[in-house]
């Protein structure tokens, strides 16, 4: 998946640093582009400024469900594919029209989900 002609862009909503900077070093070394976001309100103040090819996100993370709504009803953000971290879920399950990850550091799963 590439973005005007360069790799993909991944918008990573993470509350946790530690998980949030590792996935996007992860994304960033097979090289697609990363930017990384701690709620909500921030995922959207930056979707003003950038478009994003994928986001990601974690059922645990406290603004998650006004996340996924605003995400359904926003103009732009309602067409790019939501990949969802659950260790409940089993891989490539749904959520909505949100794709499941049972694994944050399964970074494979996750940019096959990129490829979609």
């Amino acid at each position: 998946m590439k973005n005007s002609g360069q790799y993909a862009t991944i918008l990573i909503v993470e509350d946790i640093h530690w998980i949030r900077s590792g996935m996007k070093k992860a994304v960033e070394g097979h090289g697609y582009r990363a930017v990384e976001v701690t709620n909500d309100a921030e995922a959207f103040e930056i979707a003003e400024r950038d478009s994003f090819d994928l986001i990601v996100t974690e059922e645990e993370l406290p603004t998650f469900n006004e996340l996924m709504t605003r995400l359904r009803d926003h103009p732009t953000l309602s067409s790019v594919p939501v990949v969802i971290v659950d260790p409940d879920a089993d891989d490539g399950a749904r959520y909505g029209d949100a794709y499941l990850l049972a694994d944050y550091a399964d970074i494979s799963s996750l940019l096959a989900s990129v490829r979609r």
